[in-house]
């Protein structure tokens, strides 16, 4: 039976970041499925990405995001500028003041000031068209806050997805003291929800213990039709060993530190022949580790580019780099970036972590190895050297069967189960 959808999404295209595919994709798969879908996003040209959705404008509503200075910031600027100040940062007490300002100014996010207007907007368009779900994805988590008002002025249940955890995410740079009232807050909004996705098993148990409700699982996955023309491509370089690295370096947790190590101690006549590609370098953690090693040949770094010519760059690599951090914070995380990998049919070569689900999942495939020495990694290059040369110049694609379980339709049927149970 279609429904009446109505999404709440802090980031949706063209104001998404390049990895936010889901949410786009989710549209996508409910219209395909008959269903009517509205969305109300944040507008925020900062974050323009490269991405586009496929529904009609009259059915996005964007809400400007603005940054007006709240109260506190008015009445105490001086506070603020001496907060703030970048020498601040090597005083570890300044350091935590900053970031207990910056929690208590920007809840429950930096993106708090859409809340308001965007529950207004969603009022003023129920006169006209009445959802029978909410739907939030977050982060940003403001986004929940959003769909719970939303739900609780029209009456209608509302669905919450967490991409990842609002509470406890190990990523979130929280201060002892206010990280209590955040976990309060998170917790005791999602409990008002009907039901609740997650995209990691580890997640999906956090979330069940903590609510004490049953949660659905649905990964991430790839779409069927993302690399559906280019099967044929090319090598990229015939004759240099291409490592692509498509998601986000995170300085002093997911990086390649190990990678360069590995380079390191290739002779140079191996190591001409390596070349690594990245799209991003938070702090520079990338150009220092790389001219620490003395490995700055082996690396090159581009612009963001759209969706579609990084699919076709990663089926033209030989190698798909998964950055982990060495956490066990980090064992319930799955980059969706994974998937896209799964899916382009390449070998990942995943470094910094040998546990959790993204590593279990990468071994079980098998879609590539998981290696946190640089001895083992030098050695895997090298044998992907010879393999390449072996088959003229291209490493043979990874088998397609085993990449159908994370098909994202596949997953998006677990969120379409969750919807008929809410709604039934």
């Amino acid at each position: 039976m279609p429904h009446r959808i109505l999404l709440v999404a802090g980031f949706f295209p063209p104001y998404s970041p390049l990895g936010a595919v889901r949410a786009p994709m989710l549209v996508r798969w409910w219209r395909d499925q008959g269903h009517d879908v509205r969305v109300i996003a944040l507008e925020n040209p900062a974050i323009a990405g490269q991405l586009d959705h496929c529904l009609a404008p009259e059915a996005v509503r964007y809400i400007p995001f603005g940054q007006a200075a709240p109260p506190l910031v008015q009445t105490v600027g001086s506070v603020k500028k001496l907060l703030v100040k970048r020498e601040s940062r090597s005083n570890p007490y300044l350091a935590s003041l900053q970031t207990l300002y910056r929690q208590i100014v920007h809840f429950p996010d930096r993106y708090h000031s859409w809340i308001k207007p965007a529950v207004a907007q969603a009022v003023a368009m129920a006169e006209e068209w009445q959802p029978d779900l909410i739907y939030s994805t977050a982060p940003p988590h403001s986004g929940h806050v959003v769909a719970c008002q939303i739900a609780r002025r029209l009456n209608r249940p509302w669905l919450a997805e967490l991409r990842d955890l609002w509470a406890g995410n190990p990523y979130n740079d929280g201060h002892p003291l206010f990280d209590p009232i955040q976990r309060r807050h998170a917790w005791g909004t999602l409990a008002q929800a009907a039901g609740h996705v997650a995209l990691t098993r580890g997640a999906a148990s956090r979330v069940s213990r903590a609510l004490r409700r049953p949660v659905t699982l649905s990964y991430n996955g790839f779409g069927a039709d993302d690399f559906a023309t280019l099967d044929t491509v090319s090598a990229h370089d015939p004759d240099r060993l291409i490592i692509v690295h498509a998601g986000i370096i995170y300085a002093g947790q997911r990086e390649p530190t190990v990678l360069l190590a590995a380079l390191a101690k290739l002779d140079a006549s191996v190591r001409a022949r390596i070349r690594v590609v990245f799209f991003h370098d938070e702090e520079s953690a990338v150009v220092s580790g790389a001219a620490y090693f003395g490995v700055a040949d082996c690396i090159e770094l581009r612009q963001p580019v759209p969706r579609r010519d990084i699919l076709k760059l990663e089926r033209e690599a030989d190698v798909l780099l998964l950055c982990r951090w060495n956490d066990p914070a980090e064992d319930s995380i799955i980059p969706g970036k994974v998937f896209e990998y799964i899916g382009a049919r390449r070998p990942i070569l995943t470094i910094g972590s040998d546990t959790g689900e993204a590593a279990d999942i990468v071994r079980a495939g098998p879609f590539g190895v998981v290696m946190t020495h640089p001895d083992d990694i030098a050695r895997q290059l090298v044998e992907w050297l010879a393999q390449k040369d072996a088959h003229g110049g291209r490493l043979p694609d990874l088998p397609e069967g085993p990449t159908h379980a994370y098909l994202r339709e596949t997953q998006f049927q677990q969120v379409d189960a969750a919807i008929a149970e809410i709604l039934r």
